[in-house]
């Protein structure tokens, strides 16, 4: 722009004749008309017209509970093809409640729940949580745990009491004989594997499906977004709860790392790739996604590190109002570049043509950052509660 005014000055100073200034600094000079040309040509609107809406859309997202962490996701979010969804915690309440407790000698249900709740007290995930709230009503305080091993999406193990324990799924006891006494749980029930050095048995605990699940796939499906489940569950529990909410596809036994090459295998299809977490095991998965998304209250400190989007109040729904959001603010911002674009061309053709007046020049200038600014700030009363 600087550029193009001092070659302007000396066009219209040596090319055209005019004089290089007046005393009156009226329009026939080449300096008026330069520096006409330079105001009217300065990109405030356009170098404005992103970050206004970045930021107006952000600020409205903060005020219904959403937390976009950077501009990125917040323009990403809009462009995604599929949503993967864990199942614990997310399109579930993740509230479980122990149904039964199951041991091998029979009788001995107390010592299988005393041992499990104090290892249970070591992990974040729901099923772990739940365990070990039963057991501090029941027992009180619970033992001491010691040398405690996480076991990525199995299990996890320690000495309670001076005494080993193991807990987790099935694949955490590849070749015990004693699962032969448990066969598998009914499905909507959840068990979680317990052995001792004294005591073996299973927990067998049930998880309720969101509410607002369905009509969150649903009007996804409709946007064209297909909605996808890895869960470390089951096959029949995440079939049957697939067929309940209408999902596109339900993926289970997933392990962290085949959740990672799940999304890695849709981004290699083409597509863009959305994840919802809350759990650990969730965190390699949300960072391999196109844009992660966490949820905020029981979410885990890696999810929580890792989202670029983050559910304050752990409603799922939200979901759809984050990607209202993202939707709008990229129809904003090319409203914006349109708007201060066009201004800019105008203004600088009225300019270089038509003997501009500077006082004219400087309001369409001004104008058009307004105007961009004020569309921007539109994002912060759309949707409204």
């Amino acid at each position: 722009i600087l550029l193009l005014s001092a070659l302007a000055f000396c066009w219209w100073h040596w090319g055209a004749g005019l004089p290089a200034w007046t005393s009156h600094g009226d329009e026939s000079s080449a300096l008026y008309r330069a520096m006409t040309l330079l105001v009217v040509s300065s990109p405030c609107a356009l170098v404005i017209s992103i970050p206004s809406a970045i930021l107006a859309g952000i600020a409205s997202a903060a005020r219904k509970g959403i937390l976009f962490r950077g501009g990125i996701a917040l323009e990403n979010l809009a462009t995604i093809d599929r949503l993967a969804v864990d199942k614990t915690g997310t399109l579930t309440e993740g509230e479980f409640q122990i149904i039964s407790i199951q041991t091998w000698p029979e009788g001995r249900e107390d010592e299988l729940l005393r041992g499990a709740a104090a290892l249970s007290q070591q992990s974040t995930h729901p099923l772990s949580r739940a365990i070990a709230n039963a057991g501090r009503l029941k027992f009180g305080e619970l033992h001491v745990v010691t040398q405690v091993e996480s076991i990525a999406g199995k299990g996890l193990r320690g000495d309670v009491a001076g005494k080993s324990f193991w807990q987790g799924r099935r694949s955490l006891f590849p070749e015990a004989d004693w699962l032969s006494h448990f066969p598998d749980p009914a499905p909507g029930l959840t068990e979680v594997l317990v052995q001792g050095e004294e005591v073996v048995g299973r927990i067998l605990l049930r998880d309720a499906p969101r509410l607002s699940s369905k009509p969150l796939v649903k009007q996804l499906q409709q946007w064209g977004i297909r909605v996808a489940m890895l869960t470390g569950d089951r096959p029949e529990s995440a079939s049957m709860l697939a067929q309940e909410l209408g999902l596109d596809e339900a993926r289970a036994s997933m392990t962290p790392e085949s959740k990672v090459a799940a999304i890695q295998e849709w981004k290699a299809r083409g597509e863009k790739v959305a994840m919802v977490g809350d759990g650990v095991n969730d965190a390699p998965s949300l960072a391999v996604a196109d844009v992660s998304i966490g949820m905020g209250l029981r979410g885990s400190d890696a999810v929580l590190e890792q989202a670029d989007v983050i559910l304050l109040n752990d409603q799922l729904e939200k979901v759809l109002i984050a990607y209202r959001l993202s939707k709008a603010c990229r129809m904003i911002i090319r409203q914006n570049l349109v708007i201060s674009l066009g201004v800019l061309v105008i203004l600088a053709l009225g300019s270089l043509g038509f003997a501009l007046p500077l006082p004219l020049g400087v309001l369409g200038h001004e104008g058009s950052t307004v105007i961009v600014v004020l569309n921007s700030l539109r994002l912060l009363f759309m949707g409204r509660e």
